[in-house]
């Protein structure tokens, strides 16, 4: 975390982001880790922030998120919104994992089960985690599976960040988020530390069958649990925050 730390207070961004604001941010971030419970590292969230930060421009910036927990993550991204002049999204069915049948391995052949109900956070827990810690004015709440938001979803989106666990739920966001993807926009998984994501990821068929594009540049698969998709191969990119994870 350190290093990436270090390479976000000395990124260059199109909008002045001062010394001060960038070390408040990584204070609220460390502050909210040690308040809520949280599944990502603090490395993840600036490579998200840092990929908001690159396409503030002429436009404000809608970043994504599909799977709240308890709403760490969700604070965390909400003041990122914030400090971009943009806004969150925030999609979870707060109940937890759907119903499943899947069984899944990590790339080391270690068995991962996610049943129904796993990671529940109410919706009310998350709005009062971000009411809290984040930028509860920059967060819009969509609830509900992802197979129902999901294909309703009017804006156009700049940054998603998905940790959603499920091979199917990873491929009903990806159907309908890169088409919602600005040019130049990426989307950040948590979950490609599971073989079966990691396979799809890597599947040519799926993204020019499903998807209706060719395979995007994914730096990490089949290594890493924190991916980097970038369907749009002439998107604006800052650090490979991903070598700090």
């Amino acid at each position: 975390d350190r290093r990436a730390v270090l390479s976000f207070l000395r990124a260059s961004y199109p909008v002045p982001l001062s010394l001060w604001q960038r070390l408040s941010l990584v204070v609220r971030f460390v502050h909210i880790t040690n308040q809520v419970r949280a599944y990502h590292s603090q490395a993840q969230m600036l490579a998200v922030a840092d990929a908001v930060f690159r396409r503030v421009a002429a436009r404000p910036v809608t970043l994504l998120e599909c799977g709240c927990g308890k709403g760490g993550s969700t604070a965390k991204l909400s003041l990122i919104a914030q400090l971009a002049g943009g806004r969150l999204i925030a999609c979870d069915s707060f109940k937890g994992m759907p119903p499943n049948d899947e069984r899944h391995t990590d790339l080391k052949g270690r068995p991962m089960v996610f049943r129904a109900g796993a990671f529940r956070g109410r919706l009310r827990e998350v709005q009062r985690a971000v009411e809290s810690y984040g930028a509860p004015q920059a967060v819009d709440y969509r609830k509900g599976w992802f197979a129902d938001t999901l294909p309703v979803l009017q804006e156009p989106i700049d940054v998603a960040f998905l940790d959603v666990d499920l091979l199917e739920s990873t491929r009903v966001c990806l159907r309908y988020l890169v088409p919602r993807l600005r040019p130049g926009g990426v989307i950040f998984t948590q979950d490609g530390h599971i073989t079966a994501i990691a396979q799809l990821l890597g599947d040519a068929r799926f993204w020019q069958e499903e998807i209706g594009i060719p395979p995007p540049r994914i730096a990490g698969l089949g290594r890493k649990k924190f991916l980097r998709i970038e369907p749009d191969p002439g998107g604006t990119s800052g650090p490979d925050y991903t070598a700090c994870i």
